[in-house]
Parts: C-alpha cells; structure tokens; sequence
C-alpha cells in the first residue's frame, strides 16, 4: 500500500457535525452522558477513599497550605484551585475533602466529555466513539489510584486542561484554546506543554508568521507570569522549578534494585505507552490520513527531555498533560486493525487507492 495516496486534510475540511437524532455537532446522548457521570462517581469514589481521605488537608503543599500564599514555590504557583476553594471557604472548612471529590467527579465527566469530541476529529464512527471516550479512564486508575501513593489537588484538573487544550488546536480555535492555556498555567505550569502540541499540530506552517507569532506570544505568556509570581513569592522558600535531575539519575543507576520504582515505570498509563511505542517503530503511523493528528501527541518527547531535569520520573502521578495523548495513540495503534471498528477520518477507500 502506498501510504503517500492518503489525504492531508485542514480542520476546516473535517465534518465535525453531528450524526445523531438531535442533530448538534458531538452531540452526547443523554445515556452516555449518565454513563460517563456514574464512571466518575466509580472513580472519584476510589480515589477519595484510598487517596484524598488519607491526606492531611494542612500539609505543606495541600489546597490550604497554597491559599495562605506562605508555602513553598513551586507549589504557591499552582493557584487556580486554591483560589477556587477560598470562593466558597464556609463550605470548604466543613466539608473540604467531599467538596474537593465532588468537584473531582465533575472535572472526571467533563474529560470523558471533552475527550469524546476530540476523538471525533480522529475517527469517523461517533456512535463507536462513545464507548471509546471512557477508555482515558483507564491510565488514569493505573497512575492516579492503583500505582499512585501521594496527593495533588490539581492533577485531574490538569488533565481536562491537556483535553481541552488539544481539542481546540484540532478545531483550529485559537481564542479559546489561548484561554484554556491562560487558566491551564494557573493550575499548573505543565499546561505550557500545550505550546509544543500547538507547534507540533501546525508542523507544516511553523515558520509561517501566524504559527510562529502565537506560540512565542504563549511562551512570552508563561515565562512572564513565572517571573511575576517568582517576584510576588520571592520571600517563598524553594526554588521556582522542582529539580529532580539527580533524583532522577540515581533512579536509573539503580533502577532494577528498587522494584517499586520498576513497577510502577514499566506499569505507568496502565502500559498503553508499548502501543505507542510499536506505532511509530512499526510504522504504522503513516497509515493515519492527517499525519497532524499524530505529531500534536509528539509532546511526549520535549515533555520527558524537560521533565528529566524538573521532575520525578519515578512518580506517576507526575504525567497528566500525557495522559491524553497516551490514550489517543493508543487508539490511533487500535484503529489498524479492523476489528477495532475505527476508521480514521479522511481516509480513502483501498478501491479508491487502487485506481
């Protein structure tokens, strides 16, 4: 097969419209959409009683450590939840653990939600689709209760914020994909990986002024609002950026006397990261239509070179902004085999390859 006959299609020339008796576009019926509330209460549930419960809410780097604006940077940075939670304090100091996992199980609907939609620009059954959208729950047990052993209050809202940030690069909306990065790095700086997603999406034109004029604005955004928080918490102690890099080396110098540290890399997302892995080694890649569609998930790559050096490889908590893309490559690996039912959107016909 000459995988070269395929199309290169824009965002403009994908049918994202609807193909369901309501008739909007993405449109959720209302079963599924209580199919994905019950999955969240499920998740949510486990997560408070093995994860949230345990956890001292006054601890150096819990929500109310952060909202007195006297703990340790980086985490006095990560502000959006916090500030959140001090919109509705009388409620919070009473029932601040089950208001935390209620609100928990609303951003878990809310990402099967987003990523459904998302996964409409990739695929061409959306009825297909729908069962296929639960599936990012998956590395999320793996990594955020069943592997996971310590809390952070903005891990899951991180994850919608990834989403949310793909979704609008592959709908080309700009303006709200620069608010969801605005708000995303407020959360948490991770979301400025989505300035990598954007590049990488728009691979073809990144030298062209538009690409290029929007992701240094991005980048001027979030290295400017580093500095300005690094200023006001100046008096903070810590460092602006985790460093782990020595962390990290003494992880991999000893890497196989420490099978906890083994397990939990080799399990990270559940193990969906060998799917990806044989995507690309095998080649199968370059049989998806819009080969953008495939780069936009190459964050993986600066996302562990940096992560390397600010971040703790060994903990698996530590991979939101990857969980997204993990799954969709997944998929992506799932869709080469017909008994997967996806067909990826674009994608001529072998009759039609054949002429």
């Amino acid at each position: 097969m000459n995988y070269q006959q395929y199309n290169d299609f824009s965002p403009s020339q994908i049918d994202m419209k609807g193909e369901y008796q309501r008739g909007e576009p993405d449109t959720i019926p209302w079963s599924f959409l209580f199919l994905y509330l019950i999955l969240a209460m499920v998740l949510g549930y486990i997560y408070h009683k093995k994860i949230v419960a345990p956890f001292n809410w006054d601890a150096p780097n819990s929500l109310n450590a952060v909202a007195s604006f006297e703990t340790r940077k980086p985490y006095q940075f990560r502000l959006l939840m916090p500030m959140l939670f001090w919109f509705f304090k009388p409620l919070a100091v009473i029932y601040g653990k089950y208001l935390y996992s209620a609100y928990n199980i609303i951003i878990v609907f809310f990402i099967q939600v987003f990523f459904y939609k998302l996964l409409c620009g990739y695929f061409k059954d959306k009825k297909l689709l729908l069962w296929f959208a639960p599936v990012i729950l998956y590395p999320m047990l793996w990594n955020y209760i069943i592997l996971n052993q310590s809390f952070q209050y903005y891990d899951f809202t991180a994850i919608l914020f990834s989403v949310l940030g793909l979704y609008f690069i592959v709908r080309d909306n700009f303006t709200a994909f620069f608010i969801t990065f605005l708000i995303g790095v407020v959360n948490k700086e991770t979301a400025a990986y989505l300035i990598f997603s954007y590049v990488l999406f728009n691979y073809r034109d990144m030298f062209k002024l538009k690409i290029f004029r929007n992701a240094a604005m991005l980048s001027a955004i979030f290295i400017g609002y580093k500095f300005l928080l690094g200023y006001i918490f100046r008096n903070n102690p810590g460092d602006p950026f985790e460093i782990g890099i020595e962390d990290n080396i003494r992880v991999i110098t000893t890497f196989f006397s420490n099978m906890i540290i083994v397990k939990n890399i080799l399990l990270n997302f559940g193990g969906l990261y060998v799917f990806a892995v044989v995507l690309f080694i095998s080649g199968l890649w370059l049989k998806f239509p819009d080969k953008r569609l495939v780069m936009i998930n190459l964050t993986i790559v600066p996302y562990y070179i940096f992560g390397f050096y600010i971040t703790y490889i060994q903990e698996v908590r530590v991979y939101t902004e990857l969980i997204p893309m993990i799954t969709i490559l997944f998929l992506i690996f799932l869709s080469n085999f017909k008994i997967s039912g996806l067909e990826p959107r674009g994608a001529m016909k072998r009759s039609e390859i054949a002429r």
